[in-house]
């Protein structure tokens, strides 16, 4: 009999546990319902606090876990006395709470701002540990204190010396959380205050280890990145690891090294990397540190079999090799081959004008006209860069609105308040990003009718009672405060009472400008669309399959137990056919592919937002997170990370993971159509 096979057992039991014990089911589901509400009101706090001395081990880590999520420093006092709890678990998940809840701290740096509550916080933390023996624990503690908003020298440097005594002896994940710690606190502070010799020291043990987890490498060799201490003994370690990741991650810090020897080697590796981001992260450094004598390797890598990696070279020919007469060419080579995908001609236009603007700017008539939007947009760009303001205007009135923004965005620094009739037009538009751009263009304008356009915008979008246009629509009080005056008052008076918060006191602060009076914002945020324990349950042991128009797709591990709420409103949409028929239309190599916008931008997404659902799972490659544009804006777009992403971890939501076909993943470019999301 296999001697892994009873563990086995017990592991696929708990992967198909219920939420909770059937007596205790409608608490959880009430605490779910809360933390969607963000406890707005008494009677939610209420039971989330109950729920803390609940006999359901199972209750007390999600009411912990939704108290923590609020972010209200006031409430973490009630968490501490479960920073000793017998169980393990529920220590972990209350150190996790305490410094969540620590983030509402964030932005104010003065400490007279925090009072006691914020010593309060960081001694309750601090005071666990010497006591803490799990190893799991200790390296909860560990991310715990290093994601802190520190506001001293003094309070960074006791944070090292508790990291420090943290990380002895840990090993496995409970090494890996130890070390996030790190990073985070190297990130957070790093500027203001240096990492203690002893912490670089074992950072550097962390990352040169062959036999250590290439995931505890990476974060080490991160956590010395953004303490700008990685020295060219350890990148040359990591840089010949068998971890692709690890040597990504190598290659961007080599950028840093002084020229020599190190670099040049480094890079010359990098460039001949069987890994395409390795590739993509060397031409980035060599682009940044060779000169004029980066222009052969970068035109040699527009020829890449990768069409990512291409695509970058192309871009960087545009910023490394200006005036240079080869490079010249070859753009134009490729902008002028028309059975290449639009992708490629559309990076070469761009990165032509600022080679050779003459060249450019008598190709770009042609694609004023081109029959992919994609390229039109691209066409805006370079105009802008070419200052064409006739291409420009052509533009603004193409008949797709992102072709408009593009083009409204160069205008701006090309004619200024010239354009402003064109920006007026736009405030009439549907798509959000394109009012916004339009509302930011208008500033200071002398148009004596800009203020009337702006409210009929704001009126007309507030109509919709859509979340996600708050964007839009503060962009658009802020520039009518700037704009308007105390006439228009009688018609802003009803957004006091908008569904929007931030609406509601954008409203108030502009008619406190204009009267000279004080207002109070008394928004009506509207229900949180229903849901229940059942209907979550039923996705459990589900996957979402992404079908591309190319055939070819990928399949996501539902973390529902992570972020249930998250995952429950994007297999709704997968349901609807929401996603069908939509794009990724942002593609960053190195970094993610994002996709689920209606409009193919940023601010184009679902009509209510959807909550932010943080926790410890780390942005690795291949999971899936929701974007957003501040705390709880999530709109269903969806993002897949192509690498680590440390700088993303808890502050937006993972929600899955990529189980098969991650190589599609990496081969997306931007356009890509997604031909249907299904659940299976």
């Amino acid at each position: 009999m296999n001697a892994s096979l009873p563990l086995g057992i017990l592991l696929a039991t708990a992967l198909v546990r219920p939420l909770a014990s059937q007596e205790n089911r409608p608490v959880l589901e009430e605490i779910l319902q809360a933390e969607d509400r963000r406890a707005r009101s008494g009677a939610d706090s209420a039971l989330l606090l109950r729920s803390l001395s609940s006999g359901d081990t199972l209750l007390q880590r999600r009411a912990l876990r939704a108290l923590g999520r609020l972010e209200r420093p006031e409430l973490a006092a009630r968490v501490f006395p479960l920073l000793g709890h017998p169980l393990p678990g529920v220590r972990a998940e209350a150190a996790q709470a305490v410094a969540q809840a620590a983030q509402g701290f964030r932005g104010d740096l003065s400490l007279g701002g925090r009072a006691t509550l914020w010593a309060g916080l960081v001694a309750a933390l601090g005071a666990r540990v010497p006591l803490e023996r799990d190893a799991a624990v200790r390296g909860m503690l560990a991310l715990s204190l290093g994601r802190l908003p520190y506001a001293t020298p003094e309070e960074t440097t006791r944070a090292w010396e508790w990291l420090l005594s943290l990380g002895e002896g840990l090993g496995g994940d409970a090494l890996l959380d130890a070390t996030r710690g790190a990073g985070f606190l190297a990130r957070l502070t790093a500027r203001r205050a240096p990492l203690p010799e002893s912490m670089l020291e074992r950072l550097r043990v962390r990352a040169g280890e062959a036999a250590a987890d290439p995931r505890v490498r990476r974060a080490a060799l991160a956590a010395l990145l953004a303490a700008q201490a990685a020295d060219s003994v350890t990148l040359e370690r990591a840089a010949g690891a068998d971890d692709a990741l690890l040597r990504r991650l190598a290659l961007s810090g080599a950028a840093r090294l002084p020229a020599g020897a190190a670099r040049e080697r480094l890079v010359r590796e990098g460039l001949a990397d069987a890994a395409s981001m390795v590739r993509v992260e060397a031409l980035g450094v060599l682009a940044r540190s060779a000169g004029g004598s980066a222009c052969a390797p970068l035109a040699r890598a527009t020829r890449d079999s990768v069409t990512s990696v291409a695509l970058i070279a192309l871009d960087l020919l545009g910023t490394a090799c200006s005036g240079d007469s080869s490079a010249a060419t070859l753009l134009a080579d490729a902008l002028g081959n028309s059975g290449s995908p639009w992708q490629t001609r559309a990076h070469s236009l761009v990165s032509l004008a600022r080679v050779a603007p003459g060249r450019a700017a008598a190709a770009l008539p042609a694609q004023l006209a081109a029959p992919s939007w994609q390229l039109r947009l691209y066409a805006a760009r370079a105009a802008g860069i070419l200052r064409d303001s006739a291409a420009l205007r052509r533009l603004a009135g193409d008949p797709v609105a992102n072709v408009q923004e593009a083009a409204l965005t160069a205008l701006r620094g090309v004619s200024g308040h010239a354009a402003d009739a064109l920006y007026r037009r736009a405030l009439g538009s549907s798509d959000y990003q394109l009012v916004l751009t339009a509302a930011e263009a208008l500033t200071g304008s002398p148009e004596r009718g800009a203020a009337a356009a702006l409210l009929a915008a704001l009126e007309r979008i507030s109509r919709d009672r859509r979340e996600t246009s708050r964007d839009p629509r503060v962009a658009l009080l802020v520039r009518l405060r700037e704009l308007g005056d105390a006439t228009l008052a009688p018609r802003l008076q009803r957004f006091l009472r908008d569904f929007d918060p931030a609406v509601a006191d954008s409203a108030a602060a502009l008619l406190a400008g204009w009267t000279g009076r004080a207002r109070r914002a008394a928004p009506r945020p509207l229900a949180p669309a229903a849901f229940s324990l059942a209907e979550l349950e039923r996705l459990r042991g589900k996957r979402l399959r992404v079908t591309l128009d190319s055939g070819a797709g990928f399949e996501v591990e539902l973390l529902l137990d992570e972020a249930p709420l998250t995952v429950l409103q994007v297999t709704r949409r997968a349901a609807q056919g929401y996603y069908n028929g939509l794009s990724f239309h942002r593609v960053v190599p190195n970094f993610v592919i994002q996709g689920g916008s209606p409009g193919a931008n940023e601010y184009a997404g679902q009509a209510r937002f959807m909550r932010d659902e943080l926790g410890a799972r780390s942005h690795e490659r291949g999971t899936l997170g929701i974007s957003t544009r501040g705390r709880d804006t999530g709109d269903a777009q969806l993002f897949v990370n192509l690498v680590d992403n440390p700088r993303l971890d808890y502050e937006y939501t993972v929600w899955g993971r990529v189980v098969s076909g991650l190589a599609v993943v990496d081969a997306v470019l931007e356009g890509a159509m997604i031909r249907r999301v299904e659940i299976r």
